[in-house]
């Protein structure tokens, strides 16, 4: 098991590829070709579980809209990185390493002074390689408008204890040249298990080892009240809130084929330290529910109406810088 750091460094028209074993930071190489002015007074954050390497047709379990027209995914981003004036995406489910997937087209569509670090994880089945024609490995994604100067990425989850599972999740933190903030991000296995717990340990461990005021995001698989996320909730504020607040708080749906109906859930959160100094950091927090498939997902059904099963979360933080 390993977890691997991609970068990709804007410096004129080359791809900048970093693969960095597990847990050790890196030097990049190169930044964004325009120098950040300095470090943003309010950071303004998108996370988003894009599903894009999810398989399956429409009416299965697995399905997951334009899993297959990565470049429309990757010019959906980019527009609302512009539409939102934002400093930090955070990607899960999102095919780096190579030419042609999500993040080398998002990192040609966010265009100079972005600068994007990939960290893979393992399907259950121990691999990495993105399914169906899709270009790269699966994993999570932070792209930054500034230069990233370090990044590290480990798998999170433990092994699983029946031998069956394969799977890796990693936590992928990278730092950005004249900012206080690290900004961070992972995906936590869903249900029940008891290493679920030891995971979200993992990932508070290792976000904390940074040594400097986190924005965690990610997919969570849970709403932020559920008993397993209580360490991070205990360590930060939250967008959205517990009790569901922020501007429409679903974040993913899933249609219930047997009962025929719709399933609403808060699963994807924004965690983040509270600056010295700045009382009211939150300035805004809100849910993208527009860009989410609310579809019945049928076989002959209708198309979707989203670019992901899950929807972004947005959020802006005042930094006190």
């Amino acid at each position: 098991m390993r977890a691997t750091v991609r970068g990709v460094a804007l410096a004129g028209a080359a791809l900048l590829a970093v693969m960095v074993a597990a847990g050790v930071w890196v030097w990049s190489s190169g930044g964004a070709d325009t120098p950040s002015a300095g470090p943003p007074k309010t950071l303004r954050i998108i996370t988003w579980n894009i599903c894009g390497e999810a398989g399956g047709e429409r009416g299965q379990s697995g399905y997951c809209p334009l899993r297959d027209r990565p470049e429309k995914k990757a010019a959906k981003i980019a527009a609302l990185a512009r539409e939102r004036d934002a400093d930090v995406i955070t990607l899960q489910e999102v095919c780096g390493g190579a030419p042609g997937s999500h993040v080398a087209l998002l990192r040609a569509a966010l265009g100079p002074g972005w600068s994007v670090r990939h960290a893979e994880g393992a399907r259950p089945d121990g691999e990495t390689r993105c399914r169906d024609g899709l270009s790269g490995d699966l994993g999570v994604a932070v792209a930054v408008r500034g230069e990233i100067v370090r990044a590290r990425s480990e798998n999170a989850l433990p092994p699983d204890p029946q031998g069956v599972s394969e799977q890796t999740l990693p936590v992928l933190c990278v730092r950005v040249e004249g900012w206080t903030y690290t900004p961070c991000t992972t995906h936590i296995l869903p249900g029940e298990e008891p290493r679920v717990r030891e995971q979200i340990a993992a990932v508070r461990a290792f976000v904390r080892a940074q040594g400097r005021p986190a924005v965690l995001t990610g997919d969570f698989n849970r709403n932020a009240g559920a008993a397993q996320l209580a360490p991070l909730v205990s360590s930060y504020a939250v967008c959205p809130a517990a009790g569901g607040s922020g501007r429409g708080a679903a974040t993913y749906h899933a249609w219930d084929p047997q009962e025929r109906a719709h399933r609403f859930h808060a699963l994807d959160h924004i965690f983040f330290d509270s600056p010295q100094g700045v009382r009211d950091p939150l300035v805004d927090c809100r849910v993208g529910e527009d860009l989410m498939d609310t579809t019945p997902n049928e076989p002959g059904g209708p198309g979707p109406d989203g670019y992901s099963d899950h929807a972004p979360v947005y959020a802006d933080i005042r930094t006190g810088s």
